[in-house]
């Protein structure tokens, strides 16, 4: 068996550890293929959208010490009309539970959406179910027809007319025991549900 020497093996070793360092400094100055992030870049910036406000949230934003009562668990209803004849409907929340409900009924809040947020344009008391709309008009919004009973007062249809900025905070303002029951309602008396 032959035997090399160290100095040998180096020697030989040598046009290869040349052709390595050749092909080390060839990858150096290649070109990336993808652009590196430089430490002095701008953020970028988040463009999603926020999803549209919900009823459940609007509730939850605006009625916080009912959804957290110790007094009993918040219920609620919603349904969507369109009522100032803009083509986008507003929503209609009825609120129950011990912190909206007497004995003459509970609260019914009229909401407008606008930019992904829902404002509010009312908030009426007294409100018992059915609720639906009628055909005539006050300012250019639909008029609102609720039942009312209880607390008092006869039982029969109340009209909510819109103001020009609002409708009626009670509902007791203008009711005809006479009135024909609401024909199409759109908050039903089995309508309810909890807020979770």
């Amino acid at each position: 068996m032959r035997r090399t020497s160290s100095a040998g093996t180096a020697l030989a070793l040598a046009p290869l550890l040349a052709l390595g360092l050749s092909l080390a400094a060839c990858k150096k100055d290649a070109v990336p293929s993808e652009p590196i992030a430089s430490a002095s870049a701008e953020p970028v910036e988040d463009v999603t959208e926020a999803a549209p406000m919900t009823p459940e949230d609007w509730i939850r934003a605006h009625h916080k010490d009912a959804v957290s009562s110790d007094l009993g668990k918040l219920q609620y209803a919603t349904a969507e009309v369109d009522l100032d004849g803009d083509g986008t409907p507003e929503v209609l929340v009825y609120l129950g539970g011990p912190m909206f409900c007497g004995t003459g009924g509970c609260n019914l809040a009229v909401l407008k959406r606008q930019d992904g947020d829902l404002i509010e344009v009312s908030e009426t008391s007294v409100v018992q179910r059915p609720v639906g709309v009628l055909d005539s008009k006050s300012h250019g919004w639909r008029d609102l027809a609720v039942t009312v009973s209880g607390g008092g007062m006869a039982e029969g249809i109340s009209r909510l007319r819109f103001t020009g900025r609002t409708y009626p905070t009670n509902a007791s303002a203008e009711v005809s025991a006479d009135a024909a029951p609401i024909s199409k309602p759109l908050i039903t008396e089995d309508a309810l549900k909890p807020l979770d």
